[in-house]
């Protein structure tokens, strides 16, 4: 039933008529700043509460190091101008279609826990992974920031019950005159994986264990006390004031129930062909919500023909597509709509994807890890290892972060036994190289055999012929036997013992040049040779490479 008395709910707050839309103004623009307000409240009370939410921004930015902390997901804040009509919204911050949303009346300040949840969504989206107790406790510090006009105080106590020793040590850290400028060089390390210890040293020139005992008396003094934060100088041109449409509000309020409630919203946009394609979206994301994945993939695909303009759309009709060649396209356009989409590029996978899925989303155990098994399987061992220690660092369980830890340290063995199937692939490839080049280098031989004994009937071979010259004139010689032949790869080293007994080492460069002459059927392999005089006509050029003093021009057998 509440679903069907919505609609004349939306109507009394969202007036069909232009003018009444006029009512609703936007300050701020999301894509500059981390929150964007919609009002019926006025543009006073909307800058107020812009100030309001992106001096805190800035203040938990200067509080964990990062200058302007700006999560992946942007906030829309629903400002009504009267307190009933905020009544029955979801309270807190919900995460919604393509952003958060927080839904406030005009003249009562967020609640602790809208501000904690803030917190909270601006670490997760905006972060690396740290502690989850410090991530608690900095969610709990932030829940009590004050915030008036631009004058930013912290260190508000919480009550009594949600005092836990981490809490208190930021609050102590945060107030300290002495410590309170250095905090973000805390953060800073313990953000980038370095050990505890190692951090409070290089933050404040202790141990943690000095700062401890310092808490202790801290806590035992139970005097709690404020610190002013600098604020972000602000004007009010940045935050221009633009009117909305009765559509945009429409859509807006659909995307802050995010549940069944939402339907009738969204295919009265549909109808209406007003931003049908993000209300189409949003049916899609209410059909994956209630296992209807076949109703889901055609709503998905319904709004990537209407040109919607965010990712989530491409992203879950990737998920749902059978057809590889369409989910990929999918993927790659919501890349080119948003670079910064760490999920599109984590579903796309290969080791370039991934590293950047986990440089945009370095909170994300599950994408290091992909990236970590993808550089192990291509023998990366070195980055493996840094990969698998960031998915322990973005671990969210102490039974998450073990296993991570253990397969860190497995790499060692299976670098070795990699490295040993490695050795032993290459020294079989090795071999068969060898084994080719003789082949070849025997294939070479033969043809000087038959070069040798080209015309000859086995009959005649042996016999005594008057041989007649047309081969190249040499300028050097060398008599002997020959006794060795050296196969170098295509290339061969003929050792001719001399008369002196001095060898002389020649090399023949071009076996199918070679002039041979003698008589019998000549037979030559590679290695020591039955020793066979020999007369080698060559062109004097040294080698020292090869250790030969020229190049063979004839060969005559005696």
């Amino acid at each position: 039933m509440r679903a069907l008395t919505l609609i004349p709910m939306l109507c009394t707050l969202i007036p069909s008529t232009r003018a009444a839309a006029e009512d609703w103004i936007r300050i701020g623009a999301p894509e500059k700043a981390g929150f964007e307000v919609l009002t019926t409240a006025g543009a006073h009370a909307g800058r107020e509460t812009l100030v309001r939410f992106e001096q805190f921004r800035h203040a938990l930015g200067w509080i964990t190091g990062k200058a302007d902390l700006r999560g992946d997901l942007p906030v829309r804040v629903i400002l009504f101008r009267k307190s009933q009509d905020a009544r029955g919204w979801p309270e807190g911050v919900t995460v919604a279609r393509d952003r958060g949303a927080i839904v406030l009346a005009a003249g009562a300040p967020p609640s602790r826990e809208v501000l904690r949840a803030t917190a909270r969504l601006l670490l997760e989206t905006g972060l690396e992974r740290m502690p989850q107790p410090l991530e608690t406790a900095l969610t709990a510090l932030m829940s009590t920031l004050d915030v008036s006009g631009i004058r930013i105080t912290i260190g508000r106590p919480v009550p009594p019950a949600e005092r836990t020793r981490e809490w208190a040590r930021l609050q102590m850290l945060a107030t300290s005159p002495e410590y309170a400028g250095r905090m973000r060089i805390l953060f800073s390390n313990i953000r980038k994986g370095v050990d505890e210890e190692t951090s409070y040293r290089n933050a404040f020139e202790k141990s943690r264990q000095e700062i401890d005992r310092e808490l202790d008396r801290y806590v035992a003094a139970g005097q709690f006390q404020t610190n002013p934060v600098s604020s972000r100088p602000m004007a009010e041109k940045d935050f221009p004031e633009k009117p909305v449409g009765a559509e945009s509000i429409r859509l807006a309020l659909a995307d802050l129930l995010v549940e069944a409630k939402s339907r009738p919203l969204y295919e009265a946009a549909v109808a209406a062909k007003a931003f049908a394609a993000e209300a189409n979206e949003g049916l899609g994301l209410l059909d994956l919500q209630g296992g209807r994945n076949a109703e889901a993939r055609a709503r998905f695909a319904a709004a990537i023909g209407g040109g919607v303009t965010g990712t989530r759309a491409y992203i879950e009709y990737a998920r749902l597509e059978t057809d590889r060649e369409k989910a990929v396209a999918a993927l790659e356009k919501a890349i080119k709509l948003n670079p910064k989409s760490a999920e599109a590029h984590f579903l796309l996978g290969g080791v370039e994807h991934l590293k950047t899925a986990a440089a945009l989303d370095p909170r994300r155990a599950d994408y290091w890890q992909a990236l970590a098994e993808v550089q192990l399987h291509a023998g990366d061992f070195g980055s493996a290892a840094k990969a698998w220690r960031s998915a322990e660092q973005a671990s969210t369980t102490d039974e998450q972060r073990k296993r991570m830890q253990a397969a860190r340290l497995a790499i060692e063995a299976q670098r070795l036994d990699w490295e040993a199937a490695e050795k032993k692939r290459v020294a079989e490839e090795k071999e068969r190289e060898i084994r080719k080049l003789k082949d070849e280098a025997i294939s070479e031989i033969r043809a000087l055999e038959a070069k040798a004994n080209q015309g000859k009937s086995p009959g005649e071979r042996g016999k005594d012929v008057v041989e007649w010259w047309d081969g190249p004139n040499v300028p050097a010689s060398a008599a002997g036997n020959l006794t060795q032949v050296d196969c170098i790869a295509r290339q061969f080293r003929l050792v001719i013992e001399t008369a002196d007994g001095k060898p002389v080492r020649l090399a023949v460069r071009e076996p199918a040049k070679i002039t041979i002459i003698g008589s019998g059927e000549q037979t030559l392999g590679c290695g020591r040779q039955k020793p066979r005089a020999v007369l080698v006509g060559y062109f004097p050029k040294p080698d020292a490479k090869l250790g030969t003093a020229g190049d063979v021009a004839t060969i005559e057998f005696k």
